[in-house]
């Protein structure tokens, strides 16, 4: 074999469950896989490493060096198709390290599952949800990790160091419906930030993760399992106004919140930010109406932004080999 395709979806972050450990876990969240963007990487078997990346190039190497550091290999030649936008709350740093883990592991036949592909790249420190949605897709809700003992700090998986990716407690076929993302040009919140924010807020009061599993447990899955997409985005749009999503949209200033409030005044079921963002995840009945609305009103901002319709990807990554 020398030549393998990976397709990798995105993932949406909805919200952790819990910054407070009162019960021995900490983390835990819950999120969705989408089609678009994606990483599209064709992968070769080489003597050295070669990546064809003007913005992935370092941390595809950073990447592959790790790999080798516990599964040897002679080397791999990447060439990015499609790549996720950095920084934008889609995932980008699992999807692109399991996805060139993939490509080796496929390429040398290394005999990998994704869970050891994973810890071997040191993804899945916080959130289960990247590497579940890698796997196979859909609406997914982990169990976080046992606290203190597996994990001790209220800290994001870039900062954590080998901790094993979280118990996935269920996933779901998310129904076929076209999904309007939207991404305003605001901040970003990563590296040095994103720690202090994690080290300086937590942990978070008790009450907010009990509020969060109890829209969890009696709005967001019962609508998911009544294919009741209205009653989901009511829920998602609780979400926004509280807890840790309350101090993700602050950090990212005002463009987020004012295109939020557009989103939920112009007839949007439910509009929920994913992660840091600034990607919004929008649910409504005329998504190409509300794009056209939304693409008028990102111009008014000052930084602008952009919005694209996508589905849910329920089944993962895609491969194909040769």
């Amino acid at each position: 074999m020398h030549h393998v395709r990976i397709t990798t979806p995105s993932r949406l972050h909805f919200s952790l469950l819990d910054l407070n450990g009162v019960l021995g876990r900490i983390d835990g969240g819950f999120g969705l896989a989408i089609d678009e963007p994606n990483f599209q990487i064709i992968a070769e078997r080489a003597t050295d490493i070669q990546v064809s990346s003007s913005v992935y190039h370092d941390r595809a190497c950073g990447v592959i060096a790790r790999l080798q550091e516990t599964y040897p290999f002679p080397g791999i030649k990447l060439t990015f198709v499609s790549e996720i936008p950095m920084h934008c709350g889609f995932g980008s740093g699992t999807q692109l390290a399991l996805g060139i883990a993939q490509a080796a592991n496929v390429l040398y036949e290394l005999g990998l599952d994704v869970q050891e592909l994973a810890t071997a790249v040191g993804r899945g420190g916080t959130s289960g949800i990247g590497v579940a949605a890698f796997d196979a897709g859909g609406f997914i809700v982990d169990g976080g990790h046992r606290f203190p003992e597996q994990k001790a700090s209220f800290l994001p998986s870039s900062a954590v160091g080998d901790i094993p990716p979280p118990p996935i407690l269920l996933r779901y076929l998310f129904p076929e419906v076209p999904l309007l993302i939207v991404v305003p040009n605001c901040s970003r919140i990563y590296g040095d930030e994103e720690v202090e924010l994690f080290r300086t807020l937590c942990p978070q009061p008790e009450w907010t993760a009990q509020k969060l599993s109890h829209i969890l447990l009696m709005q967001i899955l019962p609508a998911l399992v009544e294919g009741d997409i209205r009653s989901f985005g009511k829920a998602l749009n609780q979400i926004q106004t509280f807890g840790w999503k309350r101090v993700e949209i602050d950090a990212q200033g005002a463009e987020l919140q004012l295109t939020l409030d557009f989103l939920q005044d112009s007839g949007a079921f439910g509009a929920g930010v994913s992660s840091w963002g600034a990607a919004i995840c929008v649910i409504g009945e005329d998504v190409n109406k509300l794009k056209q609305e939304t693409e008028a009103f990102l111009k008014t901002l000052p930084g602008g932004g952009n919005c694209f319709i996508t589905q849910a990807n329920n089944v993962g990554v895609h491969v194909v080999s040769d």
